[in-house]
C-alpha cells in the first residue's frame, strides 16, 4: 500500500493534506519487515516529481523512515540549487534514527553560507550525537568539542552540553566541569558534571570527586548542591556507611 500512499501525498491540496500524509506514509512504510526497503516506493517516486513543495515533502518522508538506503538521495539534496530543497534535506538528516549522517551535517554546519542551514544542522548534529554508535569515544568527544567550538552563543553551547552529559569518559567530565565557571553555562554544565561523575567514578574517583567539589562549592542551586552531595557520598563511600549503620541500628 506505500506506493499509493506515496501518490495521495505527492497529490496533496493543502499543507495539512501533506503533512498528515507525510505521517502516514512513514507510519506504513515501518511496516515493512526489510528495514533496507522501506524507503522504495519514496524512492522510486522522486525522480518523477518536479514540483520543489513535494520533492521537499518526499525527502522529509526519507527522514522520517529513517531507511539508510534514502542517504545517497538526501545526501545529494545538500547540494541542490534550491535552497528550501537544502533545508529539507537537512531536516530529514536531523531526525534520523542512527549516527550516519553526523559528518554530513557536521560538514554543513561548518560550510554553509546559510544562516538557517548552519543552526538547522548544527542541532542536528549534536541530536546524532547523543544516539548509540559504534564510534570510538576519542571520536565521539572530538565531535563534542568541535560542537562546543561552532556554538554561536550560549543556548547552543548549553545543547551541546545537554548532549554531553551522557558521555560516560573523563575527557567529557572534563569538558563540563570547565563550564562550572561560566554563568551563562553553569546551570547545564553542573547538571552534566554530577550526571557524567555518577557514571565513572567507579573508574575515575579522584578525577570525579574533584569535579563534583567543585561544582559543590560553586553552585547557587539549593537542589544542584544535594544531588552533588549524594554523588560524591557514593564516590567517598560514605552512602554506604550510612546504611550500614541503619541496618546495624535496624
Amino acid at each position: 500500500d506505500v506506493a499509493a500512499l506515496v501518490d495521495l501525498l505527492v497529490n496533496a491540496k493543502s499543507p495539512s493534506d501533506r503533512s498528515e500524509a507525510e505521517k502516514t506514509v512513514a507510519m506504513v512504510a515501518h511496516k515493512i519487515d526489510k528495514k533496507d526497503e522501506q524507503a522504495a516506493a519514496v524512492l522510486a517516486k522522486l525522480p518523477s516529481v518536479k514540483d520543489l513543495e513535494t520533492r521537499c515533502s518526499l525527502l522529509s518522508v526519507l527522514g522520517r523512515i529513517g531507511d539508510n538506503s534514502g542517504l545517497g538521495v538526501l545526501r545529494g539534496a545538500l547540494g541542490s540549487k534550491e535552497p528550501d530543497e537544502q533545508g529539507a534535506a537537512i531536516r530529514a538528516l536531523s531526525m534520523w534514527p542512527t549516527g550516519e549522517p553526523t559528518v554530513d551535517l557536521l560538514a554543513v554546519a561548518k560550510g554553509s553560507k546559510n544562516e538557517l542551514h548552519k543552526t538547522l544542522a548544527f542541532r542536528g548534529f549534536v541530536r546524532l550525537l547523543g544516539l548509540k554508535s559504534e564510534r570510538a569515544a576519542s571520536e565521539t568527544m572530538g565531535m563534542y568539542e568541535q560542537a562546543m567550538v561552532l556554538a554561536p552563543n550560549a543556548t547552543e553551547k548549553r545543547r551541546v552540553l545537554s548532549g554531553l552529559s551522557s558521555v560516560a569518559s573523563v575527557e567529557a567530565l572534563a569538558m563540563a566541569a570547565e563550564c562550572v565557571s561560566d554563568k551563562e553555562l553553569s546551570g547545564e554544565s553542573e547538571a552534566a558534571v554530577i550526571r557524567i561523575a555518577e557514571l565513572i567514578y567507579r573508574e575515575h574517583p579522584q578525577e570525579s570527586e574533584s569535579a563534583v567539589k567543585k561544582v559543590m562549592s560553586s553552585t547557587k542551586s539549593d537542589s544542584v548542591r544535594k544531588q552533588a552531595e549524594a554523588v560524591l557520598n557514593m564516590i567517598t563511600g560514605k552512602d554506604k556507611a550510612v546504611k550500614t549503620d541503619e541496618e546495624t541500628t535496624g
